[in-house]
């Protein structure tokens, strides 16, 4: 099968489907997520059917010319890295779906449910195969819809349409930088091809050594950070909790926030090597890592601590990227690409049981659960498998990852040299005791304990249906498989993706012992601290929330709503500033506008001695026409000033029939025809309007002087209008194009008429707004009709 269908059928599919739910919903009613799973099995199929092709080093490619003026194709790539991502989706699809059909209740909007996860994973997996950087931000923009409509789920929550406007306004933003910066690479590459940037040596040198590489860099980087909830873009992801937990799990912990990730290791070969990258990468990484474990011992809400931890953990992965040096540039690669896909296994895994957890409990305050351990075996010993593992506890997958990015943190600090450098092996180790803590407290405050005899919290639980725990246990055994056994793993998903980012990229190899190493003895501390902390939490939590309530100013969060409500008020008062009411305000200062403007030409030429109108120009050779002008303002003057609206009408239609006759005598039949026919209706609906009025007098309160700044205005105008086309041959006229139409009006529409072909089909689109506009129009009458019938006939019934 051509490469480029077959790509473009696994991206699409999603979409197409998602039509299909209203359908099947009527067929199924609330087992449609059943239809949904299977949507993401046929797509996980069939990217499993790439990952031979990967693993043997080859790639799949191909694009159809989209908008060849612009360079723009519709193009997709499948190299390592974009197939472990699809790989992540997909199958994690599959579970969310699952889950999701006993997760929700019968009377949620279902059909609205998975038409946006549909979606949303259509846009994941073109974010993942896209090979085109104006495709991949159409797609970017997309998740950021697609997210904002799932947040928002719970429509009248206040709670969810405030994470909803907040993760669209700061993930949404952020992909606008990114657009920028895409703009400024291709002016510097001339293409918008990923493939072609990334595999050519030339361009990569090129975009290194251009002027513009911080600023391309920064905007990117802008973009991705956003996604994935860095520096200060993390504010977003806590609130973004607010969303139904498979909706969590799916987005926010697993995919979405991968996005901004993915595109950092997409760059790499670009970007990485410089001291850009590693300053903005590494650095913003280590600062989020460290803020976000921090922050998520003050929470107490389950999703809240996980929320945090997710921010945490990317942040774990934007810092490996950010390994790099001129000599190494990809130190933290294989660290990094491993740790994507063991942090997908935990994480959604967490996520699904702390959705168990409080739709059991009917809370997710962690201080009124405990005891949970008899009541619910199975659940918690998947937590205490999800929770190790990110805690980073052998014989599982988060194990290897923590040795490799203290090893590759180690290998960072001996590339640059000094005592310094080893603070980057020191932070990553309070990351590490920061998340050993959190994930220590999640199981033992959940399950162990006694439960509080709050009345809203029952006393009485047990473990859900399969439905629920299938993924949940799914996702567990492969924790335990890729810790034991992490060689086909690595080999199948993890080494493909390594290699499409870092050329000649040695082979990664995992294990679970590797004898006493810095490494090794990095993790005994991590523990020992761990467990200090955990000792120290209710008062490192306590001493967070006293500095937050004697600082309240200090808080990104509050940046935030104060930018976004003030941007409301500014609106409003700018709003009423321009917008008045009375119509007379934006006609005087329109016409101040057009005066200065207009004039700036004529004081042009006087300020050079130079004649305002040409000497060409002959006033004799339009004597001729002067009698046409001459009555058309007497018409103009007598729709103005006649008192009767009957004698006021047939001036001004006077007015636009001696406009007619003007474009007749200078050869222009069309629009004489259509002025003809335009005054002609245009006089019959005046007219028709007047026999309905009682009094056929015109009102005419204006006084003397009133009337008297009108005619200055208006002769104002006409003096300024006659001075512009006057001197209109003064300046070089604008090449004229009319040629085209004529060479070619015949051959591609098969018309004669030349005005008719240039409004009809050369300028389809105008023609179609302005019927669309005209429409609308019609629609709007048409409802102040109606609407005024509706009244009239409600009247006897009030009555009665």
């Amino acid at each position: 099968m051509n490469a480029f269908y077959f790509l473009a059928g696994i991206v699409f599919l999603p979409f197409i489907m998602a039509l299909f739910v209203p359908l099947v919903y009527k067929l199924l009613k609330d087992k449609v997520g059943w239809f949904a799973a299977a949507v993401a099995f046929f797509c996980f199929v069939l990217i499993a059917t790439i990952i031979p092709k990967t693993y043997a080093g080859e790639v799949l490619s191909g694009n159809f010319s989209w908008i060849p003026g612009l360079s723009v194709n519709l193009a997709f790539y499948a190299d390592g890295l974009s197939v472990l991502l699809g790989v992540i989706v997909s199958f994690i699809g599959i579970l969310i779906f699952t889950y999701s059909n006993k997760y929700l209740s019968k009377d949620e909007d279902l059909v609205r449910y998975y038409e946006y996860l549909l979606v949303f994973m259509g846009s994941m997996l073109g974010v993942a195969f896209s090979d085109n950087l104006i495709q991949l931000f159409i797609f970017w923009e997309l998740t950021s819809i697609s997210s904002f409509m799932l947040i928002g789920y719970y429509r009248k929550t206040p709670e969810s349409i405030y994470g909803a406007t907040k993760a669209l306004l700061i993930t949404g933003g952020g992909g606008l930088f990114m657009f920028a910066g895409f703009m400024i690479l291709f002016s510097v590459t001339g293409t918008y091809g990923i493939s072609d940037m990334l595999t050519n040596p030339a361009v990569i040198d090129t975009v290194k050594n251009s002027p513009l590489f911080t600023v391309i860099l920064i905007f990117i980087l802008i973009g991705a950070f956003a996604k994935s909830a860095q520096g200060p873009f993390y504010i977003w992801l806590p609130n973004a909790m607010e969303a139904p937990t498979p909706v969590s799990a799916f987005l926010h912990s697993a995919t979405m926030v991968k996005a901004g990730v993915f595109l950092v290791a997409r760059m790499h070969p670009m970007f990485s090597g410089t001291t850009d990258w590693f300053v903005l990468v590494c650095g913003l990484g280590l600062v989020t890592m460290v803020g976000a474990g921090f922050l998520a011992l003050r929470q107490n809400d389950l999703k809240g601590i996980l929320a945090y931890s997710t921010i945490s953990q990317l942040a774990y992965l934007m810092t490996m990227y950010g390994f790099t040096t001129a000599a190494e540039p990809g130190i933290g690669v294989s660290a990094a690409t491993f740790h994507l896909l063991n942090h997908a296994t935990f994480k959604a895994c967490l996520f699904l049981l702390v959705g168990i957890i409080a739709h059991e409990l009917h809370t997710r305050d962690i201080r009124k659960m405990g005891g949970l351990r008899k009541e619910m075996p199975i659940t918690f010993i998947l937590t205490i498998i999800a929770a190790a593992a990110m805690a980073g506890i052998p014989p599982l997958n988060g194990f290897l990852s923590k040795e490799l990015f203290y090893e590759s943190s180690l290998h960072m600090a001996e590339a640059l040299g000094g005592g310094l450098a080893y603070i980057i092996p020191a932070l990553a180790v309070v990351g590490g005791v920061f998340t050993f803590a959190y994930s220590f407290r999640l199981i033992l405050k959940v399950f162990c304990g006694k439960r509080t005899t709050d009345p809203d919290v029952p006393q009485h639980v047990h473990d859900p249906s399969w439905i629920l725990l299938g993924p949940a246990v799914l996702l567990a055994a492969l924790i335990i498989l890729i810790g034991l056994f992490p060689t086909p793993f690595i080999d199948y998903l993890v080494q493909p993706a390594i290699n499409a980012i870092l050329q000649d990229a040695p082979h990664l190899h995992a294990a679970l012992w590797h004898g006493i190493t810095w490494p090794f003895i990095m993790t005994l501390v991590t523990f020992a601290l761990g467990i200090l902390v955990y000792w120290k939490y209710d008062a490192i939590a306590a001493w967070q929330t006293q500095i937050r309530e004697k600082h309240p100013k200090i808080s990104i969060n509050r940046v935030y709503n104060v930018l976004v409500n003030n941007a409301f008020d500014f609106g409003a008062e700018l709003g009423g500033m321009l917008q008045k009411g009375p119509p007379i305000g934006y006609v005087k200062s329109l016409l101040i506008f057009s005066i200065t403007l207009a004039l700036i030409p004529v004081l042009y030429f006087l300020l050079l001695g130079k004649p305002i109108f040409p000497e060409t120009l002959d006033f004799s050779a339009i004597a001729s026409e002067v009698l046409v002008f001459i009555l058309i303002l007497l018409a103009a003057w007598g729709a103005a000033s006649l008192p009767k609206y009957l004698s006021a009408i047939i001036s001004l239609s006077a007015c636009g029939f001696f406009v007619s006759l003007l474009y007749a005598y200078l050869k222009a039949p069309d629009l004489a025809m259509t002025q003809l026919c335009v005054e002609t209706l245009s006089t019959i609906m005046f007219l028709v309007v007047i026999m309905k009025l009682k009094n056929k007098e015109a009102i005419r309160p204006e006084k003397t002087r009133f009337k008297l700044k009108n005619a200055i205005i208006a002769g104002a105008c006409a003096f300024v209008l006659f001075m512009m086309l006057a001197g209109a041959d003064l300046m070089a006229p604008f090449e004229t194009f009319s040629h085209y139409f004529i060479e070619n009006g015949i051959e591609m529409t098969a018309g004669r008429n030349i005005v008719n072909v240039i409004v009809v089909d050369f300028r389809g689109y105008d023609t179609i707004g302005e019927i669309s506009v005209i429409c609308i129009a019609a629609l709007a009458v048409y409802n102040i009709i109606k609407s005024r019938t509706a009244k009239q006939e409600s009247k006897p019934e009030e009555k009665k």
